[in-house]
């Protein structure tokens, strides 16, 4: 399904929390942060870029506690620009959840919103 920015599913929630991901078929893992989340996707840095579709196992944690979601994800778009032009790291990319669970995506949500 695709939804525009005016008509979706979730709220998006402005906010940092910890995220470990790591490519499907790759035995790297990488850390950043959010910058954005839902109940169906984060907005977050990819330190490479990764191509639109490319499945992603996901981690994401509020620091120093035991609140945290796992899940897979899909990129749903990349910004084709690195954010860092002098080291070409940092791409922003959203990613929709494909296994949701919604029920700890949601305490963190609620942890944001606090």
């Amino acid at each position: 399904m695709d939804l525009s920015v005016d008509n979706r599913l979730f709220a998006r929630v402005d906010g940092e929390l910890g995220v470990r991901y790591s490519p499907r078929g790759s035995d790297r893992e990488y850390c950043t942060t959010t910058r954005n989340i839902s109940g169906g996707g984060v907005r977050m840095p990819l330190l490479k870029k990764l191509e639109r579709g490319s499945v992603i196992d996901i981690e994401i944690f509020k620091h120093n506690t035991d609140l945290m979601a796992r899940c897979r994800g899909t990129i749903a778009w990349v910004w084709d620009k690195p954010a860092n032009q002098e080291t070409g790291q940092m791409f922003e990319a959203g990613i929709s959840f494909m296994d949701r669970q919604l029920l700890y995506i949601g305490r963190l949500i609620d942890y944001l919103e606090g």
